[in-house]
């Protein structure tokens, strides 16, 4: 339902359709080679005469499974009823709470933890309470411990806003995903998709290291430079074409969180538009994401490989300097692999509600993202330690359900216990599936406030007047003041 008289931009767009048509050579490359690593599998896998005795063996074990099947069939027919009745009632159960009182954990747990640790370092000061053995050190440990836990306190209350704030947004989250349960479809399709793809990786994997098996100097089995080029090539097209799914669900996602944000009263009509509109940016942006992911992954790997030679050098000096250049690497990687994310933090968000190329939405969410800087942090590290918090309630919720229903059905402690731990696997699935949506849709939050926050709260917005914090303004008045360069101008 609208509660805004918001009316939503319509941005015009004509995009060149030719990472499409790329994506989709992509896809049938990728399900065609695994298809046909599938097939040739199974030949050779039922054609092999050594195989012979194990294919029996696995005919007499369906034989014999299938009545055993058939007797319990009935009884796992009402599991799976009566698992899916609790999983309807329990995520929206946990998705309720979450949308009442998330800020309020989100705050709570913010000082908790900096309380926490001062007791802590003032118990190890006071006498070695923790560490007798080493009073010192003891006394060491807790000073740093209480120290920190004193500037973390300190930072929660000069950032006490923000914090709050942060736990709203989440709040914000968990009410989207009651007032629009379309936005659930991208974590089941996601996960019905990743099964399938990750199917057709196994056996392509199985049949690249097939082909291109080698025996080492060392009489190991190995790829060659061949099959390890192809191996390459074949992760990446997986990279790929799943980015580009995960991308344009995540799109649809923030379709409905920024309508709703403003008030307006989302569907799934203008959200596939919206996804329609810059499909593809998206893929763009996806195969951005999936070269550097494989780029990273062959310097890690090459890093790493260095490492082992090195180790293996009988020149003790060599050896050192090798690991060290591999170590000094890995934290060059690292660090480029850091700032390469942290430019694109907000770029699939600013992609969907700007409708820009992708090169402007990348230096628009780098901007954005450093203007936002405190709140990003903030509200990352919050909505991390807040989703904690409520799978440990999930999970005492499933783990009493689960113990109640064993404990009725036998009458035994056991079994009551077996169900517990039974359903408490099985809860954190309808979890993950409900946060996941939660959290793309939080981090539209936070852009849309961004925004709002430099143009002045210009536009309708849910968020109470109390929570609201121009910091973008006050930043650049700062930095004018001090006479210092705004970092995001050079984007």
């Amino acid at each position: 339902m609208s509660v805004s008289n918001y009316k939503k931009p319509n941005i015009k767009t004509n995009f060149s359709n030719t990472p499409t048509w790329l994506y989709l050579l992509v896809a049938v490359a990728l399900y065609s080679f695994g298809a046909v690593s599938f097939y040739s599998f199974i030949t050779d896998f039922t054609t092999d005469p050594e195989n012979e005795e194990v294919l029996a063996q696995l005919s007499e074990a369906f034989e014999l499974l299938v009545p055993i099947t058939m007797d319990f069939l009935p009884l796992l027919i009402v599991f799976i009823v009566v698992f899916l009745v609790l999983t309807l009632i329990l995520a929206y159960v946990i998705l309720w709470i979450m949308s009442k009182v998330a800020k309020q954990v989100t705050i709570f747990v913010s000082i908790f933890f900096p309380v926490l640790m001062i007791i802590i370092g003032v118990l190890m000061i006071g006498g070695g309470i923790l560490m007798p053995e080493d009073q010192i050190g003891a006394s060491m440990m807790g000073m740093f411990i209480a120290g920190f836990g004193v500037l973390l306190l300190a930072f929660v209350i000069w950032k006490f806003r923000v914090i709050a704030r942060s736990g709203k947004f989440v709040e914000f989250s968990a009410q989207l995903v009651l007032d629009e349960k379309a936005v659930l479809a991208m974590p089941l399709i996601l996960g019905l998709y990743s099964i399938v793809t990750g199917f057709f990786m196994i056996f392509g994997f199985l049949n690249i290291y097939s082909m291109f098996e080698v025996t080492n100097a060392m009489g190991e089995t190995e790829l060659s430079y061949p099959g390890l080029i192809l191996a390459i090539i074949f992760e990446y097209f997986y990279l790929i074409v799943y980015l580009g799914v995960y991308y344009s669900l995540s799109a649809g996602v923030i379709s409905y969180a920024s309508d709703w944000y403003r008030g307006l009263d989302p569907d799934l009509g203008s959200a596939m538009k919206d996804v329609r509109q810059v499909f593809p940016v998206i893929l763009k942006f996806a195969f951005a994401m999936a070269s550097v992911k494989i780029i990273m992954q062959i310097f890690t790997g090459a890093t790493r490989g260095q490492a082992t030679r090195s180790r293996g050098r009988g020149n003790a000096g060599a050896a050192i300097g090798g690991l060290i250049f591999a170590a000094l690497a890995s934290i060059i990687i690292s660090i480029l692999g850091a700032i390469w994310m942290f430019l694109n933090y907000f770029t699939l968000v600013s992609i969907v509600q700007n409708k820009k190329g992708l090169s402007d939405s990348i230096k628009d969410s780098a901007k954005t993202t450093w203007g936002a800087l405190v709140d990003v942090l903030v509200g990352e590290t919050g909505f991390g330690l807040t989703t904690f918090i409520f799978a440990i309630v999930n999970s005492l919720l499933w783990l009493g359900v689960g113990f109640s229903l064993g404990f009725a059905a036998t009458q035994e402690l056991a079994y009551g216990l077996v169900f517990a731990v039974i359903f408490v696997f099985l809860g954190s699935l309808p979890y993950s599936v409900v946060t996941m949506p939660m959290k793309v849709a939080f981090r539209s939050f936070i852009y849309s406030y961004a925004k709002d926050s430099i143009e002045g709260f210009k536009k309708p917005n849910r968020l109470p007047a109390e929570l609201r914090d121009e910091f973008k303004v006050l930043a650049r008045k700062d930095f004018k003041r001090r006479g210092m360069r705004d970092p995001s101008e050079y984007f």
